[in-house]
């Protein structure tokens, strides 16, 4: 899923009742998995200078890439994190590795060949999915639309029914940023 998906997706399913008020944990819990792919990108872009298609076929299979990336997507980690912050009764702790891991469950089902080890450090093992989120020849395209629904209908529905203002600001800045994603995609990547 791409990032604003997770914002929009985890302020729906965690920013209710006790922990409507929790947004901020929860906001960064929903980023904090993709960080590393930003911070990869950031070097091999603007440092390096690496060519996009050099990027995506080749600099983020590299295996200290993949062992950065995967250890803010492991769910073991998140485990730990999880249960210091529930013996600690520390419930904005607790809401962001919640959010750290719905993000990573949510990837699960939709990352292919660039899937992450979710198990890690117990085991290098990738779930790929004969789905992706980004990739046509493997149901991206259907899948694109269900998440642009998710994100738009998604940020309305924070907007309406959300009373903290911060939960609305989430849904819409989340949805503009994904307008702004999908609009340098389809410059970038299409022919």
């Amino acid at each position: 899923m791409n990032t604003p998906a997770h914002l929009v997706l985890n302020a729906l399913v965690l920013g209710r009742s006790d922990w409507r008020p929790l947004w901020l944990p929860i906001s960064l819990g929903a980023l904090v998995p993709d960080l590393p792919m930003v911070l990869f990108y950031l070097y091999q872009r603007g440092f390096a200078g690496t060519p996009e298609r050099v990027i995506w076929a080749h600099s983020y299979f590299e295996p200290s890439w993949q062992a950065f990336f995967d250890v803010f997507n492991s769910l073991p980690l998140i485990a730990i994190g999880a249960a210091v912050a529930w013996r600690a009764r520390a419930p904005a702790q607790l809401a962001f590795f919640a959010s750290m891991a719905l993000h990573c469950l949510a990837d699960l089902p939709v990352h292919r060949e660039d899937a992450h080890a979710h198990f890690y450090p117990f085991t290098s093992w990738r779930f790929e999915s004969p789905v992706s989120y980004w990739d046509p020849a493997h149901h991206g395209l259907v899948f694109a639309g269900a998440e642009a629904l998710l994100v738009l209908g998604g940020a309305v529905a924070l907007w309406r029914f959300s009373p903290p203002r911060a939960w609305r600001v989430v849904g819409a800045l989340s949805a503009a940023v994904y307008l702004v994603l999908g609009a340098v995609v389809l410059t970038l990547w299409t022919p």
